[in-house]
């Protein structure tokens, strides 16, 4: 049995949205591009749904005890970006940044807790403290997920984490609303999608075009219409922006253009990679170039070098 191909395209589609949407937004596009790309943005949902689909399928594989679980995830997440963080941190003391305390508070973790430091080296570096939050906290979320309701109850303790930070004014602290409480039932959604697919790898199939053009449709709209309506709405847009953006993609992939599936598919090796150096990238090559190079070029150059230098990241530490 091997994973579906489908989640491994997901998964390269996903970074490749979000890598985008931080291009985009570095070099000050706007108008409708602005748009689309912020919609990339969503990418980070699919991105946990997939992990909690692919850890809880090795989980019904091979069993790990906590410890040995700790220290392979730990292993595979933490140390690409501890490097990558000591990297980051020379460029910015050359650049006359503050980097002492960024640095360690990524190193030693507590900057999970201290909102100015949770993307104080880089506007994506908030998602290594999810994930990492997911990991200490996995025996739970499996006895939750075996024993008291699963994906239900997992959807009820994120609306309640939701409407807890809205109510406490926390809403665009992204120590607050991206604790990993805030997407448990998307990474519950993945398991439950992991225990499907291990138990008869037939019954998870892509959903009919009928349905997947409903829900893009709906989960674009509604994500758009809580998004302009604001607070209370905008805390509950993740269930739609979900529901859409992984219905666009999984058209993308039904469609079957299949150098651009093969590519996903294949980005996905080094996602994760791709993840953590985007940005420094991209901060290099503005100050060495600037901005007097048409955009065009600059866009292509910078998705060129970080790709590549994510393909290098990766193959370093598979070593």
């Amino acid at each position: 049995m091997r994973k579906l191909d489908v989640v491994n395209f997901l998964r390269g589609y996903s970074i490749s949205t979000i890598v985008i949407m931080h291009l985009v937004g570095m070099l000050g596009i706007s108008g409708i591009w602005e748009k689309a790309a912020a919609f990339g943005g969503a990418g980070v949902h699919v991105f946990i749904l997939c992990s909690g689909f692919g850890l809880y399928l090795s989980y019904l594989r091979k069993p790990l005890g906590y410890i040995a679980f700790l220290k392979k995830r730990f292993t595979r997440i933490y140390m690409p970006m501890a490097v990558l963080c000591v990297a980051t941190a020379v460029w910015m003391a050359c650049m006359g940044r503050e980097w002492f305390i960024p640095l360690w508070g990524n190193l030693l973790l507590f900057k999970m807790f201290v909102p100015e430091l949770e993307s104080s080296m880089g506007g994506q570096m908030w998602f290594v403290s999810t994930i990492i939050q997911f990991y200490l906290a996995w025996p739970l979320i499996v006895k939750l997920f075996n024993t008291w309701g699963g994906v239900k109850l997992a959807l009820i303790i994120s609306l309640l984490w939701s409407t807890t930070v809205g109510l406490l004014g926390y809403a665009e602290e992204r120590v607050w609303n991206s604790f990993f409480l805030q997407y448990l039932w998307e990474f519950c959604l993945g398991m439950k999608m992991a225990e499907i697919y291990h138990d008869n790898p037939k019954a998870l199939e892509v959903p009919r075009w009928k349905y997947l053009l409903t829900l893009c449709v709906a989960g674009v709209g509604l994500t758009g219409i809580m998004g302009f309506a604001g607070w209370p709405w905008k805390l509950y847009n993740d269930i739609p922006s979900l529901m859409g953006y992984m219905s666009l993609a999984l058209i993308i992939y039904k469609v079957g253009i299949k150098p651009l599936n093969r590519l996903l598919e294949w980005t996905n090796r080094f996602s994760y990679e791709w993840y953590l150096v985007h940005m420094l990238v991209f901060d290099i090559i503005f100050y060495c170039i600037g901005y007097n190079v048409p955009i065009a070029v600059v866009f292509v150059l910078c998705l060129l070098l970080s790709y590549s230098t994510a393909i290098a990241y990766s193959r370093i530490w598979s070593k």
